[in-house]
Order: C-alpha cells, then structure tokens, then sequence
C-alpha cells in the first residue's frame, strides 16, 4: 500500500478523534450559585453581531438573514427549555421585562462562519466548517423590576471533522453527503448551541435539586473548563 495513502489515512483517524459535530460550554459563570428555579423563562432574540459574520448574503439579504436566524433560534431554546426545564415563550425585543419568579435570557452571536456545505460534503476533514460562538446571559426580575444577574455562559463549535464523499469511498459517498447535509451548516450550530444552553441550566438546578420539565441533562464543557463559580 503506498506510503502517500497509508499517511492521508493517519491523518484522517488524527482529525476524527481529534473533533466532531458539537458545541460546547466555553465558560459558565453562575452568579447565583443556588438559583431558585423559575416558573416559566423568556427568551429574547439573540442578537446577531455584524463584526464576525461570514455569510454569503449582503444588503437587505443580510439583514433578513440575522432577523431569521435571531428569530429560529429563539423559538428552538424556547421549545427545548420548555421540554426540559420550565415553560417558556419568546418574548418579542421592545416587550417590557416581565415580572415574577421568571428568567429571561438573551444573548448574542459574537461568530458565524457559515463555511462551505461543498467542501464539508466532499472532502470534509476541517475543510469548510462552520463557526458559531454565542453569550448568554440569564436575569431574573427582583421585586422592583429591577434585573438581578443568575449567570454568564458562553458556547463556542461548529461542524465536524470527519472526511468527506471523496475520502468515504464507493459505498461510503451517497451516505456521507446525506449525513453531512442534515448535520453540518449554521442551523444544526443553531440547534446545537440551544441544546447546550438547555443542558447547562438543567445540570445546575438538578444539582441543587430542583424539580425539573424533562430529564436531568448534562452540559458538555470545552475540554478541561474548570468547576463551576
């Protein structure tokens, strides 16, 4: 077997072990350190900054483009903590801050990077990913009104590492394009990044041992995040 196909197959096993689909917990920060849970959450609209934003889209098309991914992914944490923490519903931007035992979380897409689909389904292998990094703040409402500050999360990932069509061989190319397809781009990231923000906020109130929508999740933290403030 030559030497050439015996290092490109190295290479491949080195970056699959070294990386996947996924977003991770880059830093949590829980200022409440045993939050009372809430009755029911709201979510603002992340905003989408414009400063680290690689899309193929300008203009009017860009704009749109941040509104709708703002509005996605509103809905897809409101869904994801509704099933698993507490009821929750998006609250629309200019809406007053609600009032009770509440939490309202917002945030902000500080990097996207929508990369290339082409590349990750062909070649794969790092080539093309995508970048999605967001930080998320949780306020509950104090007896005033006023904001008072539960905690500071921040996830950063993005597509896989795995080889594409052309390095999957003969059987393996139709099956590798169609998984890439349904499991790379900035709408999985989006998912993603929802399921982490859930996981990390179920982690914390089971630990404390509050009753809980779902299941007890567990927040995957970016290799080697030290222990909860």
């Amino acid at each position: 077997m030559p030497k050439s196909f015996l290092s490109l197959a190295a290479f491949a096993a080195t970056l699959l072990l070294a990386g996947c689909a996924s977003v991770s917990l880059s830093n949590r920060q829980w200022i409440e350190t045993k939050p009372e849970a809430p009755e029911k959450i709201f979510v603002r609209p992340f905003a989408v900054e414009i400063a680290d934003l690689r899309v193929d889209r300008e203009g009017a098309e860009l704009l749109e483009f941040q509104n709708e991914f703002s509005a996605d992914f509103a809905q897809r944490l409101a869904e994801r903590l509704t099933k698993y923490i507490a009821p929750a519903e998006v609250l629309a931007p200019a809406a007053p801050d609600p009032k009770g035992r509440v939490w309202i979380i917002q945030g902000r897409f500080v990097r996207l990077h929508q990369g290339s689909r082409a590349l990750r389904a062909f070649i794969g292998l790092g080539l093309g990913q995508t970048r999605t990094d967001a930080i998320i703040e949780i306020f509950r409402p104090d007896p005033k009104g006023h904001l008072i500050p539960v905690a500071r999360l921040s996830t950063t990932g993005g597509s896989n590492t795995e080889p594409g069509a052309l390095l999957s061989g003969p059987f393996g190319a139709v099956p590798r394009l169609a998984a890439q397809a349904a499991a790379s781009g900035l709408s999985a990231d989006a998912r993603r990044t929802a399921r982490t923000i859930t996981a990390a906020i179920s982690e914390k109130l089971h630990a404390t041992g509050a009753p809980l929508a779902g299941r007890p999740l567990r927040a995957k933290p970016l290799g080697g995040l030290p222990g909860e403030r």
